[in-house]
């Protein structure tokens, strides 16, 4: 059967989709045209075949349409052969390993021969196919037992059916080499996933491809596993006190010296440490370390300063003064002073304070603290089996609470305000610098020299007052007439929450200096009520309860035993292994490891050693800070690629006019370029440089702070900046 053409009869939508596959044919869009009468003057003619409504605009060369006729024409008796050979190949083709398929071009088919691997544990057998294309016109004339065989001996469809069978095998011979046969985390266990995968796939690259998926991840919950075990078979954090056994092979003597703000507690635990042989201070703070190391040099007892960002070496020295991260479990000392005990309630450093508690390797432990520690404390000392002493000692001046809120006008030369962030420590200084009253700033961001220097101007006189955040409740040495809180609340690294009764009293205890003010007082200002401050005073503190258990993290000592064990170098896997320690029942929790997963994919990105993982893994960053991210990332850049990392590169060339946070920032990338030199010299070649610079920036921010002028507001942010100018209506003058 013929059109009016004289063609071939056939679908007008088969014939659309042959014909607009050709090269040579267009439409009147694509040409540029509006109507078929237009296109005569561009030399095309209309196709002359059967289309679909609405698909009738198809346009060849004049000259060329007898020719491409045929050609689409050709092509509609293959597509109609190819149709017939489909249904035929269903037929002769019935109960074998191959099938006829069609394909997106439709002249041609698709010939797919399959075949079964079975394997011992997989179930069921792995089904894989291999195929290649004919053009119909190849097939078409072939017989029902010509066809069949034709394809069931087609030489390139058994080579390759052959070759994706032999692939397969080999992979999973691989497999269950590297799994092993173990009874739990076995081949056995492999296999189940493998089987899954291999249900609705069976082409032997895509299924290869998700196998090396699945084992990856069967491989690293086999390690997360076995890991797991391995913490607590081998570190037990129940019994967290058996992993320093240099502190447990010695009779330790425990001296809990608690009493308030201003009653000799670190003077006396001083003494004991001036007239020891040798000996260690731990200290929350790098500016308190090295206050004691010079406090015990001046008294001719040669004292060594070390922390992570700083060290100062005396000659001679056997003492150590340094923060108490870095507190060595291994070096045995007579005597070993813990300061600030309470701190083991801190959610984000507790760890080390519960370090030093169970493991620092000395005869005789002071510990230093709140009242409100003591039941924890001792509770702790039982646990341990070691003889505690408590020794309880008096405030020495009274100290009284202000029965009223006072005003800004109110404050007075000698008062110390207390706000709870940088951002309100610069605040209330404004205020302040508005009343006519000079300020001394003194926050965490400060590095120990800057805070030093502006303590030094309040305490010569040259600061009227002295903003400060809870940093002054920890020994800095700032006697004051008044304290007065400016905020009742802090936020403590998660969530914003009231002040601990413990925090109010020792920031409180700050007020009256024995010899210098006979009556300490303290209060709010501005803000809070005398009310709320009593009810903190009197609220127990749940944090230091007896029975609250002590914060415990891995050491590095400990990941690196694990990554041995389980053969991983994936910081994010040994993380999480320690991540679900088993504690309960006992006196420990596990602490919060927030910071260890956040370094730990930037790590696991890199190309680099486990060692160098696991010092990069503790370091001393901030990395929710962007500058301390970015300084971070820089470090990373650098160990990795093995190239020097020039100090300058961190840090501003010029400091002259730059803003207090950029110096601020600056001081901190000097912090932690020192820290990282010490593990990474070949890297971070400036290690000497680290002290000038830190010098010339914590000068020029001292004098930044100095100065009686207000902080400059930074200009707003592009965009939207208040309502839009009237455009309309009257104007008012």
């Amino acid at each position: 059967m013929t059109d009016d053409t004289g063609m071939p009869a056939a679908d007008p939508h088969l014939v659309h989709d042959l014909a607009v596959a050709h090269p040579e044919v267009t439409t009147l869009g694509a040409a540029g045209l509006l109507r078929m009468t237009d296109a005569e003057t561009r030399g095309l003619v209309p196709l002359g075949l059967p289309l679909p409504k609405g698909k009738r605009d198809l346009l060849v060369p004049a000259e060329r349409r007898e020719a491409i006729l045929l050609e689409i024409t050709g092509r509609i008796d293959r597509a109609h052969r190819r149709d017939a050979l489909l249904a035929q190949g269903r037929r002769a083709l019935a109960g074998s390993h191959t099938a006829l398929l069609s394909c997106e071009d439709r002249t041609r088919v698709r010939a797919v021969r399959s075949d079964e691997l079975p394997w011992p544990g997989l179930s069921p057998a792995i089904r894989l196919h291999v195929s290649r294309t004919f053009d119909a016109l190849e097939l078409s004339d072939l017989s029902d037992a010509e066809l069949s065989a034709r394809l069931d001996h087609d030489p390139a469809l058994h080579a390759a059916l052959d070759n994706a069978l032999s692939r397969i095998a080999a992979r999973l011979r691989d497999l269950a080499d590297r799994a092993g046969d173990d009874p739990d985390w076995g081949f056995a266990s492999l296999a189940e996933r493998l089987g899954k995968a291999a249900r609705n796939r069976s082409d032997a690259d895509e299924l290869l491809d998700r196998w090396d998926r699945e084992y990856d991840q069967w491989r690293r919950d086999r390690a997360e596993a076995r890991g797991r075990l391995y913490v607590d078979r081998h570190f037990d954090f129940s019994r967290f006190e058996r992993l320093f056994p240099v502190a447990r092979g010695m009779n330790r003597r425990l001296v809990l010296v608690i009493g308030p703000t201003n009653s000799g507690k670190t003077h006396r635990a001083i003494t004991a440490l001036r007239e020891a042989r040798d000996g260690v201070y731990l200290a929350p703070l790098r500016l308190l370390a090295l206050e004691v190391m010079e406090r015990l040099n001046g008294e001719g007892t040669p004292t060594t300063l070390i922390t992570g960002e700083e060290e100062i070496r005396t000659p001679g020295a056997r003492h150590t003064a340094s923060t108490i991260e870095v507190m060595d479990p291994d070096r045995p000392v007579e005597v070993a002073v813990i300061d600030e005990i309470q701190m083991l309630a801190d959610p984000a450093r507790g760890w080390a304070w519960t370090a030093a508690l169970m493991g620092v390797p000395a005869e005789s432990v002071y510990i230093l603290g709140a009242p409100e520690v003591r039941p924890l404390v001792e509770r702790a000392a039982t646990h341990l089996g070691e003889p505690l002493e408590v020794v309880e000692l008096e405030r020495k001046t009274p100290l009284s609470m202000l029965d009223r809120r006072l005003e800004w006008a109110e404050v007075e030369r000698g008062d110390a305000l207390i706000a709870f962030s940088r951002r309100e420590v610069h605040s209330v200084r404004d205020t302040l610098l508005a009343q006519g009253l000079s300020v001394a700033a003194i926050y965490g961001a400060l590095a120990p020299a800057v805070r030093r220097r502006e303590a030094a101007r309040f305490l010569a006189g040259e600061a009227d007052v002295v903003v400060a955040t809870d940093a002054i409740g920890m020994g800095l040495n700032l006697p004051c007439r008044r304290v007065l809180f400016t905020a009742l609340e802090k936020f403590d690294g998660s969530s914003v929450r009231p002040l601990s009764a413990t925090e109010v009293k020792q920031i409180a205890g700050r007020a009256g200096r024995f010899g210098q003010f006979e009556e300490g007082h303290f209060g709010v200002i501005a803000r809070g009520t005398p009310a709320a401050l009593k009810r903190l005073l009197e609220a127990p503190d749940r944090r230091l309860r007896a029975d609250a258990p002590l914060p415990v993290r891995p050491t590095r000592a400990m990941l690196a035993r694990l990554a041995s064990h389980i053969d991983s170098a994936e910081t994010r896997l040994l993380v999480e292994c320690f991540g679900s320690a088993a504690t309960s029942g006992s006196p420990f929790r596990l602490a919060d490891l927030s910071a260890l997963r956040r370094a730990a994919p930037m790590l696991d990105a890199r190309r680099l050693a486990l060692a160098a993982k696991l010092d990069l893994l503790l370091a001393p960053a901030d990395l929710e800070d962007a500058e301390d991210a970015k300084v971070f990332a820089a470090i990373l850049d650098a160990v990795e690629a093995g190239e020097r990392l020039p100090l300058g590169r961190l840090i501003p060339a010029r400091l002259d006019g730059l803003a207090a946070d950029v110096l601020e920032a600056a001081s901190r990338a000097c912090d932690l370029y020192f820290w990282a030199s010490r593990k990474f010299p070949d890297a971070l070649p400036d290690r000497d440089r680290v002290r000038s610079a830190r010098d010339a920036i914590g000068q020029r921010l001292s004098e930044a702070l100095a100065s009686r002028a207000r902080r400059r507001e930074p200009p707003p942010s592009s965009g939207f900046r208040g309502a839009p100018r009237k455009r309309f209506g009257p104007h008012r003058r």
